[in-house]
């Protein structure tokens, strides 16, 4: 299965820091534009709320609209929408207008959501969670089939209907599962045949991640799908220089900063887990938000949970990464903060020096 390369935005935003709403919307549409031009294959957009901690896209699919206008080519990806908080019909409809606007281009992410603070602001008990995920991804899939149907389950009841428009792509657009530390999750999206979505940053271990990955792909083979055909997304911070010093130096203290947006964004999660219990459905991340406390960007960019460096060195992690975890598109994080000429710069040194080593397409 040939690699493919994505641009994917999960950005923390402060106004004091990054200036008014606009100018960051305005930021992530111009890198998307510039991934198109470099050659990448998808550009991501998270979803996530009430927080500075990727907040400001709380709207996804808005913004990709947006981008459905001002690019031709790059596919437009959901990364990923969190369907527990959200009427599964409203999604659908909004999912298969993005694909008719976008000219069959859009992927769409799914996930369960593990943030307190959105869960009580949607006012839906996390211990619904993997319950009302469950239910939503049905009804959204089958409601993408763009056929008539009718449900009737634990949080939703309606008669037949049919969610206009039908996407363009048949029988809807490709289908991709966050996982992140919680094995259930890996085995259901393998079972369901859909397509797998990763971040090394955010599981305890890449040795641990790399057994959910065989997870996912055993899952798919017991349902009788062909191992072979899933595909995995990794999402990884990146960014390249002309050496690994340069490059590091200027990662390093956005990296922190990004890591620390992180950490807050989960600390009162963790905080009412030790005080009321952890619910069943998410009993792996306390383990999780402990190892936020003793991060340093030298172990991280060690390990290759930040990919930073020269070209060459960029390659050598990522190969690595590649290899231990199945994965077949690389989804960069290369915007976390930096100067934009420092991003932009990194942007095009991946394209031109980093994927073609990567591809096997380097020519002498």
């Amino acid at each position: 299965m040939p690699l493919t390369f994505g641009s994917f935005n999960l950005p923390t935003f402060d106004p004091e820091s990054d200036g008014p709403p606009d100018r960051m919307l305005s930021r992530i549409q111009t890198l998307a534009v510039l991934a198109e031009d470099l050659g990448f294959d998808s550009v991501w957009l998270a979803e996530h709320h009430f927080q500075p901690h990727g907040g400001i896209l709380s709207a996804p699919d808005v913004l990709l609209a947006a981008l459905a206008a001002k690019t031709r080519r790059i596919r437009l990806g959901l990364g990923v929408v969190q369907i527990p908080y959200h009427h599964p019909l409203s999604v659908a409809e909004r999912v298969a207008t993005l694909d008719q606007v976008s000219g069959g281009r859009l992927d769409l992410g799914i996930g369960r959501a593990f943030l307190k603070c959105e869960y009580d602001g949607f006012g839906i008990p996390m211990e619904e969670s993997r319950a009302r995920f469950a239910e939503n991804s049905e009804i959204l899939l089958q409601a993408l089939r763009g056929e008539s149907f009718a449900h009737e389950g634990r949080f939703f009841r309606f008669p037949e209907l049919r969610v206009e428009p039908r996407c363009l792509q048949r029988p809807h657009p490709p289908v991709w599962v966050a996982a992140a530390t919680t094995p259930e999750t890996f085995t259901w999206a393998g079972e369901k045949g859909h397509h797998l979505m990763i971040a090394p940053l955010l599981s305890p271990d890449l040795a641990s991640l790399s057994e959910k990955v065989g997870l996912y792909f055993a899952a798919r083979e017991r349902a009788g799908l062909d191992p072979a055909a899933g595909k995995v997304l990794m999402n990884v911070h990146v960014h390249v220089d002309d050496t690994f010093e340069a490059a590091f130096d200027t990662a390093a203290p956005h990296v922190m900063r990004y890591v620390a947006e992180t950490r807050a964004a989960g600390a009162s999660t963790i905080a009412a887990f030790k005080r009321d219990g952890v619910p069943r459905d998410f009993t792996h991340y306390p383990a999780l938000g402990m190892r936020w406390g003793g991060f340093t960007p030298e172990d991280a960019a060690g390990k290759g949970t930040i990919v930073v460096g020269a070209p060459d060195d960029c390659v050598v992690k990522l190969a690595d990464l590649i290899d231990n975890l199945h994965v077949t598109t690389v989804a960069a994080t290369f915007d976390f903060g930096q100067p934009m000429e420092a991003v932009t710069r990194s942007m095009r040194l991946f394209a031109d020096k980093v994927i073609p080593q990567l591809t096997g397409e380097e020519t002498a």
